[in-house]
């Protein structure tokens, strides 16, 4: 029996015997009982889109010369390769062949996607991250048929010195290419990318160390920091001793862009608020460190005492315990949302209704001040009555609670001046990082300065929270926690049809609607598996619908956040997008899209 055989039978949830073991690669079944485990073993499966992705710099810098080379000198005509982030993001591809590099794209190889092992099953990217090794999948090893045509040699990349895992590259050719010349070719340069990083972080380090010999000439209240770095003057280091290292660098790196380089941060400690003026250090076009300079400042008693008086909390319990998910999207979410929490600055979340938005807020205020409710006030009440909107925002101020604007959008201009003017005539809960504010996701115009002004004082902190569309491998997570919530039996299983029309519904409700869905159908409780006709009709259609590729997902990405922010209005949807009407509805019928549908 061959492996393509042997393959089926396993995806198939069929049992293997020892002889049909000891024919597959001992490290390629370990790989296999993985995914089954993690409920990857969708034959159809494509590298999924997850969102645009932002290239970690040293790394981006250390493999763009030895992959671009090594993408040259290859003798194989039909074969690309690809760098990674450790989340398996890929950031960049290089694929010599034209046509070939349309098919990589069409499987989804390209810029933005990722390759988890948990939803791709056995790869060339996710395996090599999750075994920590180099690995080797041929043919019919992979998981998914898309990929049973390829070979694919990938090898992690790692910090020489820290032996932090950095992220992976990839060489893919034909199977009938296979070579183990090529898996030693692919892993000597994941090892001169590894060096590669070593030298350029120590040209980060020398140009942060300059910058500081310059700057402590001109004032003694200096210091440069940047990452692990930080280098102090005698002036410096007595205000910034109480001051975690990790909590300064990512409040400045937050705070700063190439764009606004320079700006005022204020840092609370026991016995006084430091403020320092930070002026970005660029490399390379790239932020890699912070000139400070700390402030003469006069601190009232009362603000004294108020910071004393601040318990000094234990570190909470991690943001993923209470919100579940594996996607990169959604780990980068979480990931900032603790940046913002250790940093103490205020955050507004922008996204679409029902992405929990709220959600996220107040599960970081409750870790904050677990003795204190958040409070949650809706600018919506500020259509029709601005002045009670604003005595409620002045009362809650007065009572010192953690505050929750939500809809800040929903402001008008005049509203949303006076609302800045209150919230900086009492400053406390945004200096302590315990005043956030949601909003919809920044459409296409231009915002008024009215606005600009709010959200320049409260979106020190910027969370874009993702669609769920976006979060495909978080569905088991999720559902997981709606049985716990709803279901009246923990023991929930689900068909392959209803788990595939569950993440290929576009979810223009997001959060909210799966939700609602999902409590209806537990609520029926006919049976503990779940299958297609217990799913409401607009949902189970699309169990037989096939993985978009990247160009479709983003078109209907575009023209479903188009008819959200527009209410439904095609008219206005087709101006927003830039296409004739008659477009947008060719390609709402090409996707099936129902713009009723976006609305319950």
């Amino acid at each position: 029996m061959n492996t393509d055989k042997i393959r089926e039978r396993f995806l198939a949830g069929e049992s293997l015997d020892a002889n049909q073991e000891s024919l597959i690669r001992e490290p390629i079944l370990r790989s296999w009982r993985r995914a089954r485990l993690s409920g990857a073993t969708d034959r159809s499966a494509r590298l999924p889109f997850g969102s645009v992705s932002v290239s970690d710099s040293v790394l981006m810098q250390a493999a763009d010369p030895v992959l671009s080379a090594l993408a040259e000198d290859l003798l194989l005509d039909q074969s690309s390769l690809l760098v990674a982030d450790r989340h398996t993001h890929i950031l960049r591809t290089w694929a010599p062949d034209a046509m070939f590099s349309r098919r990589m794209e069409s499987i989804g190889s390209a810029p933005g996607h990722f390759a988890t092992e948990d939803v791709v099953g056995t790869n060339g990217i996710g395996t090599p991250v999750e075994e920590r090794r180099s690995y080797t999948v041929i043919g019919a090893e992979h998981t998914a048929d898309v990929l049973t045509d390829f070979a694919c040699f990938g090898a992690p990349v790692y910090n020489p010195i820290s032996k932090r895992l950095q992220g992976v590259i990839t060489l893919t050719a034909l199977a009938k290419d296979a070579s183990p010349l090529l898996s030693g070719l692919i892993n000597h340069a994941a090892r001169t990318i590894g060096e590669r990083m070593l030298d350029l972080s120590s040209i980060r380090e020398r140009v942060l160390f300059d910058k500081f010999l310059v700057a402590s000439k001109q004032s003694r209240k200096t210091a440069v920091v940047g990452g692990d770095i930080l280098l102090e003057s005698p002036g410096a280091s007595e205000h910034l001793r109480n001051i975690n290292q990790n909590v300064l660098w990512a409040t400045i790196s937050e705070s700063l862009s190439t764009s606004h380089p320079k700006r005022v941060l204020q840092f609370p400690t026991d016995t006084e608020v430091v403020e320092i003026l930070c002026s970005a250090v660029i490399f390379n076009d790239q932020i890699i460190g912070a000139i400070i300079e700390i402030l003469d400042q006069a601190v009232s008693p009362e603000a004294k005492k108020s910071f004393a008086a601040e318990p000094v909390r234990e570190r909470w319990a991690p943001l993923s315990k209470s919100l579940p998910g594996s996607s990169p999207a959604w780990l980068s979410t979480l990931e900032q949302a603790e940046a913002a929490m250790k940093a103490s600055i205020p955050v507004v979340v922008f996204g679409a209704p029902g992405t929990g938005k709220t959600t996220l807020l107040h599960n970081m205020l409750e870790r904050l001040v677990a003795d204190r409710r958040p409070l949650i006030i809706d600018a919506a009440t500020a259509v029709e009555n601005a002045n009670g909107w604003i005595e409620e925002l002045q009362e809650a101020f007065t009572e010192g609670a953690p505050l929750i604007l939500k809809h800040i959008n929903l402001l008008d201009d005049d509203t949303a001046r006076r609302t800045t003017e209150a919230i900086l005539r009492m400053p406390q809960q945004l200096e302590r990082g315990l005043l956030h504010a949601t909003s919809s996701a920044q459409g296409l115009h231009p915002i008024s300065d009215e606005h600009q002004a709010l959200l320049d004082v409260l979106a020190v902190g910027r969370i874009d929270i993702p669609n769920l569309r976006e979060r495909k491998q978080d569905f088991r997570a999720l559902l997981k926690l709606l049985e716990h919530r709803f279901a009246s039996t923990k023991s929930i299983t689900y068909t392959q049809g209803a788990f595939n029309a569950l993440t290929r519904a576009p979810w223009p409700g997001n959060l909210r609607q799966l939700e609602s869905v999902m409590r209806g159908v537990f609520a029926l409780g006919r049976s503990s598996e779940i299958t297609i006709d217990q799913l409401p009709p607009s949902i189970a259609e699309y169990a037989s619908r096939r993985d978009l590729t990247m160009l479709e997902q983003l078109e209907v990405d575009g023209i479903t956040n188009a008819l959200i922010k527009c209410g439904g209005n095609k008219v206005v949807a087709a101006e927003m997008l830039g296409v004739s009407r008659s477009t947008l509805y060719r390609k709402m019928g090409t996707y099936k899209l129902d713009a009723e549908r976006f609305f319950f």
